[in-house]
């Protein structure tokens, strides 16, 4: 009766550690669009950080660099940075290898599935202007799923672990427990010696 106790406790904290691992699956790809999201907006705003300093100094070189710098990440297809009264100050784009005319149509065509994240430039108390990014948020997205697939085949890996671990302390317990009722079986009894009549 006690090993058939054992034996369903045990089935069920399996069925429990399935269904918490699946939990966590589904939560899992809940947070990858919600850290998607975080991390696109985290790299539009080192791209207006990036571009302050040269902004203040109204270094148009360094600006420019700046924006044909950033285009180098996969993840951003384009990059325009204006000042405070919205004249554009410089743009870049990597969505086409032809050089291509910031307002044409046919550009605007070419980045209408990636939605712009626009940062304000700031130095000090001083608005510089802002910039408008246009980001892949697939990349960004397959990115952090392998850093989750991999963490959940970590954690998978650490629950059969942890079932074989069991697995053999309970065996262990169990040939311990035999070993000591076959002892006790076996042990001889030992008689109380007779007291010798004078």
């Amino acid at each position: 009766m006690t090993r058939l106790i054992q034996v369903c406790v045990a089935v069920g904290l399996i069925f429990g550690l399935v269904h918490l691992w699946q939990s966590s699956l589904i939560n899992g790809n809940q947070l990858l669009n919600s850290q998607t999201k975080v991390m696109a907006r985290l790299l539009a705003q080192q791209a207006a950080n990036g571009a302050a300093p040269a902004m203040y100094l109204k270094n148009t070189q360094q600006i420019e660099w700046l924006a044909n710098t950033l285009v180098t990440d996969p993840k951003i297809m384009s990059v325009n940075i204006y000042d405070s009264s919205g004249n554009r100050l410089a743009f870049a784009q990597s969505v086409s290898s032809e050089k291509l005319d910031p307002d044409s149509k046919e550009l605007e065509e070419l980045l209408k599935p990636y939605a712009p994240l626009i940062e304000n430039v700031t130095q000090g108390d001083n608005n510089l202007g802002y910039v408008e990014v246009r980001l892949n948020p697939n990349i960004f997205f397959d990115e952090i799923k392998i850093l989750h697939e991999e963490n959940m085949q970590l954690q998978q890996i650490m629950l059969i672990v942890a079932g074989i671990i069991g697995l053999l302390l309970s065996k262990s317990m169990s040939f311990k427990r035999a070993e000591f009722d076959r002892l006790n079986a076996i042990k001889p009894r030992v008689k109380k010696p007779r007291k010798s009549l004078k």
